[in-house]
């Protein structure tokens, strides 16, 4: 399977500092079109939510491309993404492989190996013919570490900008094609 870091590859294409967000960060703010930031999980949570609102509004011809670490990260909000892949083309889930979710026609698992770069990266990569956009952050400190998970740190980018997004979607459709061969 093809190795690379989604984070490595996109952080240092946009521009500007790093922000820290927390608790207190609105969501215009994490809906901003550029954006190179520290988080904890719930601002991550919260941000991916954001995007995925514009899927779940109506149908359209997307593909999401979503890592997760470990696929059993994707079991709290399984629903929506089973009702966000009846509203695209075609949904990629990556992970680890340490759970089984809900199969649905329209959307692929690809599990990644133990160790495997993107296993330490959270993403959320939406392609549509109009409006395309990316979040992914880098875990800073691994699982295990908290006793609430909530409390991992992250270092990440977020974007609207479609040559930066094109980038992101053809590095993973990469990775994909390396897992089917």
């Amino acid at each position: 399977m093809k190795e690379l870091s989604l984070y490595e590859e996109i952080f240092t294409k946009l521009e500007g500092g790093v922000k820290k967000l927390d608790g207190g960060t609105d969501d215009s703010e994490l809906n901003s079109f550029s954006l190179k930031f520290e988080s904890r999980v719930p601002q991550l949570e919260r941000m991916c939510y954001i995007m995925e609102q514009v899927l779940l509004r109506k149908p359209s011809r997307a593909n999401v491309y979503a890592g997760f670490q470990k696929v059993s990260r994707a079991r709290d909000i399984w629903d929506r993404f089973l009702k966000i892949a009846d509203n695209v083309n075609k949904v990629y889930i990556f992970g680890e492989k340490d759970d089984d979710l809900p199969k649905h026609p329209d959307i692929d698992f690809i599990y990644l190996p133990e160790g495997h770069k993107l296993t330490r990266e959270w993403f959320l990569v939406i392609t549509k013919p109009i409006g395309k956009a990316m979040m992914v952050a880098y875990d800073l400190d691994g699982f295990g570490v908290h006793d609430d998970e909530k409390q991992r740190k992250f270092k990440g980018a977020k974007t609207n900008n479609p040559e930066i997004v094109t980038k992101a979607r053809d590095l993973l459709e990469e990775v994909i094609a390396s897992y089917n061969d």
